[in-house]
């Protein structure tokens, strides 16, 4: 999804670059060892077709300077020996809650980026003094990629109703990772993060904007990980959901089959959260009708679907969803070698169900991922006049 997002507008500073003679120059912020600049030099230029090789938007060849900030210093150590010997990498210690540090002696940065939940890590405050000095660092033009927790993820329903800023850092833990035993036994580290929604993202936006004379809009405001966050199948935090994420995963192995009618998704509404109940409850209907479609396709019955009951009644991007799998399983229904629903049916199942919720999404903070795209423009006193 974040590639997604960022596509049109890592092309445009590409070639802006490219046009002013010079690269891309990037801030990593909480850059762990480098996971961001695999992102950003992995951008396709257009949905990949069967003709073509990957081309990319932002190649490593056309980036200037990657400047990697982490406050771990393991982390940096980690990312300077993955990229040894690349000579526009590089990674400098520091801690985001106290700014941008040695990064503000620096030219200013096309892109201010961050990945994988890195900037929950900063507190409400730490987060708005961080956007200060990039407003104040950036070139009009600038792109600055929020990556955070999204509060009103199915996995944390008891977060969903924090007010205070005190209310809004909740315990975290990456207890995904360990064998189950271990979760049971407690013996996972836990600490604190921030948890955004989307209006709070637009609202600072225009906070900053009237503090620093310096105009910063969200472009793009995106949910990721909606129904699959990491945290659904712990259960850890009061998910109301059923253990949903291995079981997409489990649709990309090869030769093993899902039980899909174990993928069906049973939403438990929360008390006071209508709003929020609707837009879950919507979701939840368009994956359980394309779940069941599926199922019945794969029984080899025939559906005709513009003669479904109810099928102007779903939004069209689920209708799109719908209409690729019934033409996949016809496509391959006559391949007799190999597992073809393990191996085509399914994979493509995943990828029809990444999509649908892709273009279901309202940036309201409802995935385990909030995405935000922002733009620092030039102050008003700065801007051609018009015609000009």
């Amino acid at each position: 999804l974040t590639r997604v997002a960022l596509r049109s507008l890592v092309r445009e500073r590409t070639e802006e670059c490219q046009a002013a003679g010079r690269g891309v120059r990037i801030l990593d912020l909480g850059c762990g060892a480098g996971q961001g600049y695999e992102l950003l030099t992995r951008i396709d230029q257009s949905d990949i077709d069967l003709q073509e090789e990957h081309r990319y938007v932002l190649p490593p060849e056309r980036i200037e300077l990657y400047l990697g900030l982490d406050l771990s210093e393991s982390m940096i150590s980690q990312g300077r020996e993955n990229y040894h010997g690349v000579s526009h990498v590089r990674f400098c210690q520091g801690d985001l809650r106290e700014g941008l540090g040695s990064a503000l002696s620096d030219s200013p940065f096309d892109i201010y980026f961050s990945s994988y939940g890195a900037l929950s890590h900063l507190e409400g405050p730490a987060l708005r003094r961080c956007l200060g000095e990039i407003l104040r660092h950036a070139k009009p033009g600038g792109l600055v990629v929020l990556d955070l927790l999204g509060r009103y993820s199915p996995e944390w329903p008891g977060y969903w109703s924090a007010r205070t800023e005190a209310e809004k850092v909740r315990p975290y833990s990456m207890s995904y990772l360990y064998p189950e035993s271990e979760r049971h036994n407690g013996d996972v580290e836990r600490f604190s993060l921030r948890f955004w929604t989307g209006d709070e993202i637009r609202e600072l936006c225009a906070e900053l904007g009237k503090e620093h004379g310096v105009p910063i809009r969200a472009l793009e405001v995106l949910d990721r990980s909606i129904f699959v966050g990491r945290h659904v199948d712990t259960g850890e935090y009061g998910t109301c959901l059923p253990p949903l994420r291995s079981l997409v995963n489990q649709l990309y192995e090869q030769n093993v089959r899902t039980k899909l009618e174990r993928m069906r998704v049973t939403y438990r509404p929360v008390e006071g959260a209508d709003e929020l109940n609707r837009f879950f409850t919507k979701m939840a209907r368009c994956w359980n009708a394309l779940i069941d479609f599926t199922i019945e396709r794969l029984r080899g019955t025939r559906v005709s679907l513009v003669e479904m009951n109810g099928w102007r009644a779903y939004p069209p991007p689920w209708q799109i969803a719908r209409v690729t799998l019934d033409r996949v399983i016809d496509s391959v229904a006559w391949i007799d070698v190999g597992d073809v629903r393990a191996n085509i049916i399914e994979p493509q199942l995943a990828y029809v169900l990444r999509r649908m919720q892709q273009q279901l999404q309202e940036g309201r903070g409802c995935g385990h991922g909030l995405v935000a795209v922002l733009q620092v423009d030039a102050p008003a006193d700065r801007r051609p006049a018009s015609g000009s």
